[in-house]
């Protein structure tokens, strides 16, 4: 007899409908702990439901009225509006110790009435942490008796600075967490020794002991993931979406990116297992919407899914990333879409190949990055380009280019974002190879704990501790925003991934733009029955 596990996820502030989406890591640690006669029970907390908690009927009437002005009426706000929205922000901070209140209790019975013997929680940054370290340091004085792990991508990212703010926990899982988990069960059950667990750091004290690494050889070993109501508790509540791993790893080690540092080398699924996992949630759960989620999806690996799902008939939709590289010169995008391909997330990041290759370690011509976004946008594909700006070493030279290429191409969504510099990557191990200055040893715990003001635009949050060539938060912020606002007036979109477009897609709205304001205006008042209103039409939504 195994032990009893609970896996919980707390992400903060619901901000897009994706983060209604079932939690895909948490589904197939389920399935390797049962696999392993373990008991296990998934609490994701990620609802429209935390608004109910979070805002007083008083601030979301007040939030509604400004909400309406902006997303609604296309209004700028004024002077007194953002008077008004700083007190807004002051009486949610003073609500939020009443919602942490309010999940500990959730939490707290499953643990009663499971009998739990271990719980893992989700790890997620800002809101997610803060309140993480409340909820946590609570139900770790009600159960003491309890082990307390944390995982997830942030503990790639920061490992065992995490014990700083969640000292709660006894231990972090890092790499990839179904063989780890398994052997956590064994360790829990049979008090093997800990120093044999792959993957996990440990408290000792005021120390910390990293174990070594271990990567899952063959992604094909593991066994499905567990959405079962009996296990994954609101999963009705869900939006109908899985996201499918298909493959892990990525060869492309870009500067800035921590997927390499997780995962390794790439390695991928049979096209017959992935086939046979998409499937199977549409038998068993009537899941009809799918993203793949790895970093850049081989298209080889893509093009088999695609003939197999075509022979089986399958009429499911999707959506995934892709390496422009990797694409280039390929002539599957019209197979992609008759296979069900709804949109595709490319990352140009810049049209400056001198940026590309002295910044973010990519080499490809601009050509051939026109050619894929061309040839993808021909096959009817939504085609989505993000675009790093104030890139390092950025110019208006450069900052031209990239907008000609944007003038040229025309994707669908451009979706652009300003340097975000995440410990263990390249870009901060040498910030001043790349033009970055920071205080690396304060640096991880000030970005762990940073919080998106999320009813302001980044003119206004709190200053990030870091310098893009040589300026400030406040004014590159501005830089985005000003190119945000260019890309805008060629009406490009600005604002929608891949699979925002394709939850649009089963959403009956009449129009992108009608889907985009309604959803703008749910999130930004909080306006719960909206939402879920829309997770039932999109969970109810035939096949277009």
């Amino acid at each position: 007899m195994g032990s009893n596990f609970l896996l919980v996820s707390i992400a903060g502030r619901p901000k897009n409908l994706s983060d209604f989406i079932p939690d895909n890591g948490l589904a197939s640690l389920a399935a390797t702990l049962s696999e392993e006669k373990n008991r296990v029970v998934i609490l994701d907390l990620n609802s429209p439901s935390l608004f109910s908690l979070l805002f007083s009927p008083a601030i979301e009437a007040n939030l509604e009225q400004i909400a309406k002005k902006i997303f609604l009426n296309k209004e700028k706000p004024s002077l007194m509006d953002i008077f008004v929205l700083k007190k807004i922000d002051l009486a949610i901070a003073k609500r939020i110790p009443h919602l942490c209140a309010d999940l500990e209790e959730k939490i707290a019975k499953v643990i009663e009435t499971e009998d739990i013997d271990v719980i893992g929680f989700k790890l997620w940054a800002g809101e997610g942490f803060s309140w993480l370290s409340q909820i946590g340091t609570n139900l770790k004085k009600r159960f003491p008796a309890l082990l307390f792990f944390g995982g997830g991508p942030q503990v790639d990212i920061f490992e065992h600075l995490i014990f700083r703010n969640l000292p709660f926990l006894d231990g972090l899982c890092y790499g990839e967490g179904e063989e780890t988990i398994r052997e956590l069960a064994k360790y829990v059950q049979n008090g093997r020794d800990p120093s044999s667990i792959p993957n996990m750091i440990w408290k000792e004290g005021t120390s910390y002991k990293k174990n070594e690494k271990k990567i899952i050889s063959s992604l094909d070993s593991l066994p499905f993931p567990l959405y079962d109501p009996e296990i994954y508790r609101n999963i009705e509540s869900k939006i109908k979406m899985v996201v499918i791993d298909e493959s892990r790893g990525c060869p492309n080690h870009c500067f800035f990116c921590i997927h390499p540092v997780k995962s390794g080398k790439r390695k991928e699924k049979s096209p017959e297992r992935v086939v046979k996992e998409m499937m199977q949630s549409k038998e068993r759960h009537n899941i009809r919407l799918f993203r793949y989620a790895g970093s850049s999806t081989p298209p080889n690996l893509l093009e088999k899914i695609a003939i197999r799902l075509i022979e089986e008939k399958a009429d499911l939709r999707y959506a995934c990333f892709g390496s422009v590289k990797e694409f280039a010169g390929k002539e599957i995008f019209p197979l992609l879409k008759r296979s069900g391909c709804e949109a595709l997330f490319f990352g140009i990041e810049s049209a400056s190949e001198e940026i590309l290759k002295k910044a973010m370690n990519r080499t490809i011509s601009v050509s051939a990055m026109e050619s894929v976004l061309a040839s993808c946008k021909k096959a009817g594909i939504f085609t989505v380009a993000s675009i790093i700006y104030p890139a390092p070493f950025e110019t208006e030279s450069t900052r031209e280019k990239t907008l000609d290429f944007l003038t040229r191409t025309r994707p669908d969504s451009a979706l652009i974002q300003f340097p975000g510099v995440y410990p263990n990557t390249r870009w901060f191990h040498t910030p001043e190879e790349f033009g970055f200055s920071l205080n690396k040893k304060k640096y991880p715990l000030q970005v762990m704990n940073y919080q998106f003001k999320a009813l302001f635009p980044p003119r206004y949050w709190k200053a990030l501790p870091y310098r893009v060539n040589g300026m400030p938060f406040k004014k590159y912020a501005a830089e985005t925003e000003a190119f945000q606002h260019d890309v805008h007036n060629l009406g490009i979109l600005t604002s929608v991934s891949d699979e925002t477009y394709l939850l649009y897609r089963h959403s009956g709205e009449a129009s992108l733009n009608t889907f985009l304001d309604k959803n703008r205006y749910a999130f930004y008042a909080g306006q719960r029955e909206l939402l879920e209103e829309e997770i039932c039409t999109i969970n109810a939504a035939k096949t277009p």
